[in-house]
């Protein structure tokens, strides 16, 4: 009896043993596998960050290009707007004046008309008036609408501007370029100049290197950066170096060619109107007519359809 407890009790040792021999194997498969899956996700979670972070920077660039190209149909339509506001002052304009002109016609045509000697004095008096509110008027009217001739040039002039700019950005094409040589790299054929993108270079441009007053090299941008940009040396002159603070242009071939832009569309400025020279009259006061105003034989001068004070 005691025998067969105490083997009993050996083989349960054993199997106890055994088991936790096994158990302890797997937790260590368990732990092992645990920390690989934890530094998986540690891995996952920085790409998923790198993946987001370039997701937002993207979107950035995208909402400040649709930003910008916002801004310039803005300005475009407001231009256009404003001068469809100053055509239609023109026509206002256009208007008082023919306004004036008949309250004019018909003060003649009543100055005409008086026979009366008693009321000739009095009416006389109120005509001249009238004439002189009338007058007070048109030059008025003639000031406002040399004010809108005025306004509508500029208006054009900044419309124009505007596009030959959009036509030189669409051209690849500059004015000038003012830079600098920063840094020589004459074992490897390049240079990197003072100036990039935000100065307004163009990647397609090509570059003079002067010195003083004489052209030593030509360069070809091959990397545009923000403030600085990378040139290979296309061509150097005989016994010359380029060296640090030479100075860089833009070569002829790139300069800007108002005959080779891209075809656009430019409404031509409307001419300015010549105005009427002021024309002042002298009436030489007829012997039997005291108050000036001519003899009863005399028809009163129609005025010319032809004459216009604005010069429209």
């Amino acid at each position: 009896m005691w025998n067969t407890l105490t083997i009993f009790s050996i083989l349960f040792v054993i199997g106890a043993a055994s088991i936790r021999f096994v158990t302890t194997k797997d937790l260590k498969h368990e732990s092992i596998a645990l920390e690989l899956t934890s530094k998986n996700a540690e891995r996952a979670n920085d790409h998923q960050k790198e993946i987001k972070e370039k997701t937002n920077d993207a979107e950035t660039k995208t909402k400040e290009i649709d930003a910008a190209a916002a801004t310039q149909e803005g300005e475009e339509a407001k231009q256009k707007n404003e001068e469809s506001d100053k055509t239609a002052k023109k026509g206002t304009l256009e208007g008082q004046l023919k306004v004036a002109q008949d309250k004019l016609d018909k003060l003649n045509k009543d100055l005409a008309e008086i026979g009366e000697i008693e009321d000739l004095v009095e009416k006389s008096q109120n005509l001249q008036a009238e004439m002189a509110a009338v007058q007070q008027e048109i030059a008025i009217t003639k000031e406002n609408y040399k004010n809108a001739v005025t306004k509508r040039e500029a208006t054009d002039s900044t419309i124009a501007d505007f596009r030959d700019k959009v036509s030189r950005q669409r051209a690849g094409q500059m004015i000038e370029v003012n830079a600098k040589i920063a840094q020589t790299f004459d074992n490897w054929g390049f240079v990197v100049i003072n100036a990039g993108g935000n100065q307004g270079i163009n990647a397609k441009v090509k570059l003079d290197v002067k010195r003083e007053d004489k052209i030593i090299g030509k360069l070809t941008i091959t990397n545009l950066e923000p403030n600085v940009s990378v040139c290979d040396v296309s061509s150097l002159s005989d016994g010359e170096k380029i060296a640090v603070g030479d100075s860089v242009v833009l070569s002829a071939e790139s300069k800007w060619d108002p005959t080779k832009k891209p075809i656009v569309e430019i409404v031509p400025a409307a001419a300015t109107p010549a105005l009427a020279p002021e024309q002042t009259t002298t009436e030489e006061p007829a012997d039997d007519d005291p108050f000036g105003l001519g003899g009863d034989n005399k028809e009163p001068e129609e005025p010319k359809t032809e004459e216009d004070p604005f010069g429209l």
